[in-house]
């Protein structure tokens, strides 16, 4: 039984091969486990895989990598020497409590295996030669400034919860966005294990039996010669490049059109003991994102999406088609920082209609996904007075390092070219912006009544951020998500439902599909429902090893939750 009944297929990937005798079939290559998309969890699976004695073939759409290594490279863990270095006494205790405080798709033990391994991991890590630091940046940041690889990446210290506040964001030590230097150790650590990697080999569909067992996959091998031009255009697609949305797709129908204009070279690849789907999530597919999240097509060009050109689905879609189930594919992390500078969480966020709907000091993600589902298309207006404004600014421009900063440089392009509006009154700043003029008035004076207090009945703001806003002249920032100044990251995070002990894909009526594992953003995970900085490369290596881990003790969930 495969996945026939399903939705239309958007990636590039095709129905299974069903075969009748797996040993007839003229197999190219094989290995005990076949893994698909060689980004953070395919490596992770890969090396757990040969820990374990097992032989592996990983293939990759492109060069390896995927999202990972464009990622800002910060895993997040509990209990972990780094934070005890800088000083704080951390715990997965602790860890256990804050997560699930902020919700996870997963049952409580599975959150905390997550948890009690994620100090274990760290050291697993450290052991390829991926380098974390202890340097805490205590402010409230999306990201840290270079030199600082410990900070809050969720709202632990801004936020009131049962958990005892620690920084648990480990960045890779590096400068810039360090999945650059993540991802690498890693690869290379698979060389010299002996896992066997294969780049330019998109993977077009499953091989099965007819009662629904996973035996392999059929790949398209791009030519040698033309994988230089492949990776041309891969790289035309870059999650850091400003305004790259339009030419985005652009280079994604080239790199279609190339792949399908090449000598159809099929292979079939043999996973004896399974095949581990971790090609990333759906990023760049326009199409899923209009079946779930109807609004991002129409707002693309002006959202920077994280990860790579590789995920476009294709590993959801190849676990559809073996009849696996789908969950939460339409939560999306969608990022709009308010702050910094630290000034502008005093502010009052308004939509269209006038009216508040977050507290301002949410965390930047929580700010995003919920502006999406605003009115219009998600216009949003941070209203702010004069001397809120002025503080901000002096913030984000002083030291002068700051104006080309993660801190700085964003507020300040979006002041200047984002379309900031200036009035005497609220009236007029109404007008300006297309808002509700008696709403917006209302909604000013409301929280300005509620604020002389220091609360916040409305949205829960943390006292230390709230400060009454009526000091003319007013401003308004644009925080719509068509602002493409306001630079807004998105990076869609359901997938493929699995065995929570095992990683093995499971069907709509929870069964499960033999000899078919996924990991990362190509299963649903812990950072399914809420996510933060951290969470999502800490999934990869949970749900890769714990792949990793049953695929070589047969699906087993006892050897699955054995820690290696």
């Amino acid at each position: 039984m495969n996945g026939q009944n399903h939705d239309p297929l958007t990636a590039n990937v095709e129905e299974p091969l069903v075969v009748v005798d797996e040993n007839a079939v003229a197999w190219a290559d094989e290995a005990d486990v076949v893994v698909v998309g060689f980004g953070g969890a395919g490596v992770v699976a890969a090396l757990q895989i040969r820990e374990y004695g097992g032989s592996v073939i990983a293939l990759d759409r492109f060069a390896g990598g995927g999202a990972t290594e464009k990622s800002g490279g910060v895993v997040y863990a509990g209990g972990t020497r780094f934070q005890k270095a800088a000083g704080y006494d951390d715990t997965a205790d602790e860890m256990f409590k804050y997560l699930k405080h902020e919700g996870t798709p997963v049952r409580d033990e599975t959150l905390r295996r997550f948890c009690d391994e994620s100090s274990a991991s760290m050291e697993w890590l450290g052991g390829f030669g991926v380098e974390f630091g202890s340097t805490a940046f205590e402010e409230r940041i999306a990201y840290p400034p270079d030199g600082y690889f410990l900070y809050y990446t969720g709202m632990e210290k801004f936020r009131d919860h049962a958990a005892r506040p620690s920084p648990r964001g480990h960045r890779t030590v590096g400068k810039g966005p360090t999945g650059r230097f993540y991802f690498p150790p890693l690869r290379e650590a698979a060389s010299k294990a002996g896992v066997r990697f294969v780049p330019h080999a998109p993977v077009r569909r499953l091989v099965m039996t007819g009662d629904g067992r996973v035996l392999g996959v059929e790949i398209q091998e791009i030519p040698a010669d033309q994988q230089a031009k492949h990776l041309e255009i891969f790289k035309k697609v870059d999650p850091y490049k400003i305004q790259n949305g339009g030419p985005a797709e652009e280079a994604i129908a080239e790199c279609a059109a190339f792949e399908r204009g090449m000598p159809q070279i099929r292979k079939l690849i043999r996973g004896r003991r399974g095949v581990i789907l971790s090609a990333g999530g759906y990023n760049y597919n326009l199409k899923l994102f209009g079946r779930y999240r109807p609004i991002l097509p129409r707002v693309y060009k002006n959202i920077v999406r994280g990860g790579s050109m590789g995920c476009d689905g294709s590993g959801i879609e190849l676990g559809v088609t073996g009849g696996g189930g789908l969950s939460h594919m339409d939560r999306l992390f969608i990022t709009k920082a308010i702050s910094p500078p630290n000034a502008f969480v005093h502010g009052i966020l308004v939509n269209v209609e006038g009216k508040r709907f977050i507290t301002e000091d949410a965390y930047v993600g929580n700010v995003g996904c919920t502006l999406s589902e605003q009115p219009e298309e998600g216009i949003a207006w941070l209203i702010l007075d004069s001397p809120t404004f002025w503080q901000g600014i002096r913030q984000a421009t002083w030291p002068l390092r700051n104006i080309i900063s993660w801190y700085g440089g964003p507020a300040l392009l979006n002041i200047l070219v984002g379309g900031t509006r200036r009035a005497r009154t609220l009236k007029e700043l109404a007008r300006k912006c297309g808002v509700d003029a008696a709403a917006l008035e209302a909604t000013v004076a409301a929280y300005n009544t509620h604020a002389a207090q220091g609360t916040d009945p409305e949205q829960g703001k943390l006292k230390q951020h709230i400060r009454p806003q009526d000091k003319p002249a007013y401003y308004a920032l644009n925080f719509s998500l068509k602002n493409r100044w306001g630079f807004s990251g998105c990076m869609p995070y359901g997938g493929l439902t699995v065995d929570e002990n095992t990683g093995n894909v499971t069907r709509p009526d929870g069964s499960i599909i033999t000899g078919l594992y996924a990991a990362g953003r190509t299963a649903v995970g812990i950072c399914s429902e809420s996510n933060f900085s951290g969470l999502s490369i800490a999934d990869t290596i949970f749900s890769g090893r714990r792949a990793g881990r049953a695929v070589m003790q047969g699906g087993s969930a006892v050897a699955a939750s054995k820690v290696a």
